[in-house]
């Protein structure tokens, strides 16, 4: 199996860590390919492997016993996917699953707990990326429960787009709907009206920005929110 290189490494916090923890993690880290659908925890147990991404997003999410799900918050390149390991009892309700293909290193999540125990940067790392997590969520029940769709559907997109570092998004109608829990019909007529607006084009299951400011100005605070949350983040690592 192939092993990272961490000059080579474009995952945020595995990039940021100091030369003698990452060479710590190496022998453990195996690079892995990762299917769009692919569930890498389940929200039913614990999570055995924890997964730094390279390329794609994940989804964390909830649902219900009807199968109804909404999503909490999605994950890049920027952290690390199934920190709850840290974690040495709990109550396990959240999935997460790839909603892009992607490429990232696999570490056994006993692995991971260990060097998160030794108290060392890892920790701090995983500590602020899990308080900005915490703010993303907060901020996303929120919004789904006092922002109209449009507003909604707009903070949806670009932090998506932000996560995927690309302004075309895989995404089909019905999957967007899942995500921020509406129907299909109130995204259709939502995404619609962007596109007349020429703010977005959607064709085919995958959806273009193609004006960012102007979808900037369409969504709500929530989005502003979020973004400062990871940008906090991103600058604890200096």
């Amino acid at each position: 199996m192939s092993k990272p290189s961490k000059r080579n490494s474009t995952n945020s916090l595995l990039a940021a860590l100091p030369e003698a923890e990452y060479q710590r993690l190496v022998p453990h880290l195996t690079v892995v390919s990762v299917g769009k659908g692919e569930v890498l925890h389940a929200s039913d147990g614990p999570a055995e492997n924890v997964y730094f991404l390279e390329k794609g997003v994940a989804s964390l999410s909830v649902s219900t016993d009807k199968g109804e799900k909404l999503q909490l918050s999605i994950v890049g390149n920027e952290s690390v996917v199934g920190e709850r390991a840290i974690f040495k009892h709990g109550v396990f309700i959240i999935k997460c699953a790839m909603i892009t293909e992607g490429v990232g290193h696999r570490m056994p999540s006993a692995v991971f707990q260990a060097e998160f125990d030794l108290g060392g940067v890892l920790q701090d790392l995983v500590l602020s990326r899990m308080e900005a997590r915490i703010t993303e969520t907060a901020q996303t029940a929120l919004c789904n429960q006092m922002h109209p769709i449009e507003q909604r559907l707009s903070r949806w997109l670009l932090t998506f787009a932000d996560r995927l570092h690309s302004e075309e998004l895989p995404a089909t109608q019905q999957f967007i709907a899942d995500m921020l829990g509406v129907t299909r019909s109130e995204i259709s007529r939502t995404a619609g009206a962007l596109n007349e607006a020429d703010l977005i084009h959607y064709a085919r299951g995958r959806l273009t920005i193609i004006n960012r400011a102007g979808l900037k100005d369409r969504a709500c605070e929530c989005y502003r929110v979020i973004k400062l949350a990871i940008k906090e983040f991103a600058s604890s690592k200096e």
